[in-house]
């Protein structure tokens, strides 16, 4: 089962009446979970910035912002559920008022099933098209397996006074649209449901709920922040918790959630990505010497060597890793260099970092052969990184000699981390070097474009349109089959 959170920044500019031109900025999350009397249901939240809208004045002389939203859920050509609506803003007397955020929370029944779940959203008072995305959703809700819903992250929760719409548990629950934690953010607050405990592991057997964080690029999880205890089994169980999350590093995290049975064996698990961004000052912890001595680093005593092992780590090393190299590399002499690379590869496999660093180095070599230029190494490029990190895709579509567009590659994964049907798009708009560039990708912290298409054209397109989502790429094109089946 699979439970997602997308995390996506909507940006277009809009020419409104009370101000002038604005950029609409429009946070959207999503998670899912089971209701024992109405089934599987999805949840979206949308939160938007009252600067970024325009304000018309309304039947009451007040101003009022009013976005119109229309979430799909489809199978094929076939709309299997929808909800469409008016999103409006608190009155305002006047503009003092519109620098707030505005918050939005729907419920929406989706039976189980895999689904692409289109969502688009326009400023009523404005002419500019709307803006649509596509998410790939699977809900898979059964009784006979325990689960965990999806995970919500959170910026408050109160216990209900009066329930509504927004409740759960009996509390009134925030969400959290933003999956980022600048550095005044110190808490890590989420809310999840755990299902069918009591019917899978029996009346009298205590579980395990755990919860802890875990860095996305070794896998390790923070001491500091873990979470565990034993509870007695039910049909559906609520959980609230926080973190403090005020000492936790630059870099990218799993919120991870487990429940595992008496005899220590997994049940179920999820997790949900999330960025930290971080600006105290920390220092990596490094190995003694003496691990250097007894380990394969030893044998690494060529100063440029070791450097230029350690630039290929980029791509997967965490921010921490990332800052230490851009202030030591040009002058750590060899001993504190060696310590760095075997402490890297022991924080990604302690029982034998140097298989880790040859299987690794292997696929260094491979993308140096096929994505190296003339002035960039392999790992250093967009294809390179992408190849590093996620490893080799499933399949690769490359489109070198289309008419009307550069030559570009879609890149698909069945697996990303812990997102399914995951796509990089690449562009070369140069026309000259092998050096393709990501212009597109809707794995969770990558970049991602609406306007990608638009990109891809040559460089005599013209339009008015800040945003052409769907631009005319002429007779023969087949980028869309490209991109929605990969070939």
């Amino acid at each position: 089962m699979k439970k997602l959170l997308l995390l996506l920044i909507i940006s277009f500019m809009v020419a409104g009446s009370y101000a002038a031109p604005k950029k609409l900025n429009v946070y959207i999350s999503y998670c899912t979970f089971y209701s024992p009397k109405d089934g599987p249901y999805v949840e979206t939240y949308l939160a938007y910035n009252g600067n970024s809208v325009n304000f018309h004045q309304n039947d009451n002389g007040l101003l009022q912002a009013k976005l119109e939203v229309l979430i799909l859920f489809k199978q094929n050509d076939s709309i299997k559920a929808f909800r469409k609506y008016n999103l409006y803003s608190p009155e305002m007397k006047d503009s003092t008022g519109f620098n707030m955020m505005f918050h939005d929370q729907q419920r929406i029944s989706v039976p189980n099933g895999d689904y692409i779940m289109e969502l688009s959203i326009k400023d009523a008072y404005d002419t500019v098209a709307a803006i649509s995305i596509a998410e790939p959703i699977t809900i898979n809700y059964v009784t006979n397996e325990v689960q965990i819903s999806g995970i919500e992250l959170l910026q408050k929760a109160e216990k209900s006074a009066n329930p509504g719409a927004a409740s759960k548990a009996g509390f009134d629950l925030l969400p959290l649209p933003l999956n980022i934690y600048p550095s005044n953010e110190t808490r890590l607050l989420f809310y999840a449901e755990m299902y069918n405990m009591l019917g899978v592991l029996g009346d009298s057997s205590k579980y395990l709920f755990r919860t802890y964080v875990e860095e996305v690029q070794t896998g390790r999880k923070i001491p500091e922040l873990l979470f565990q205890k034993r509870l007695d089994s039910k049909n559906t169980e609520a959980i609230i918790h926080e973190f403090d999350i005020t000492n936790l590093p630059n870099g990218d995290y799993f919120l991870v959630m487990e429940v595992k049975d008496r005899d220590n064996n997994l049940k179920a698990v999820n997790r949900v990505f999330f960025e930290r961004w971080n600006d105290r000052q920390q220092e990596l912890t490094m190995v003694d010497d003496s691990y250097v001595a007894a380990s394969f680093v030893s044998n690494i005593i060529q100063l440029d060597t070791l450097k230029e092992y350690i630039r290929c780590l980029r791509p997967i090393s965490t921010e921490m890793e990332k800052v230490y190299v851009d202030n030591n590399l040009k002058t750590a002499e060899l001993g504190a260099l060696q310590r760095f690379f075997l402490n890297f590869w022991m924080q990604r496999d302690g029982l034998n970092p140097e298989t880790a660093w040859i299987d690794y180095y292997k696929r260094v070599i491979k993308v140096n052969a096929n994505y190296g230029t003339r002035i960039r190494k392999g790992y250093e490029t967009d294809r390179g990184r992408v190849y590093l990190k996620y490893g080799e895709p499933n399949t690769i579509t490359s489109v070198p000699h289309e008419p009307a567009a550069y030559p570009y590659e879609i890149w698909h994964y069945y697996k990303v981390n812990n997102q399914s049907n995951r796509k990089f798009v690449f562009c070369n708009a140069d026309l000259v070097t092998n050096d393709y560039e990501l212009i597109h990708s809707d794995a969770i912290g990558e970049i991602y474009d609406t306007n990608w298409k638009s990109k891809l054209l040559k460089r005599n397109f013209t339009t008015n349109s800040l945003d052409e989502q769907k631009p005319d790429f002429g007779w023969g094109s087949k980028v869309d089959d490209y991109f929605n089946t990969p070939h």
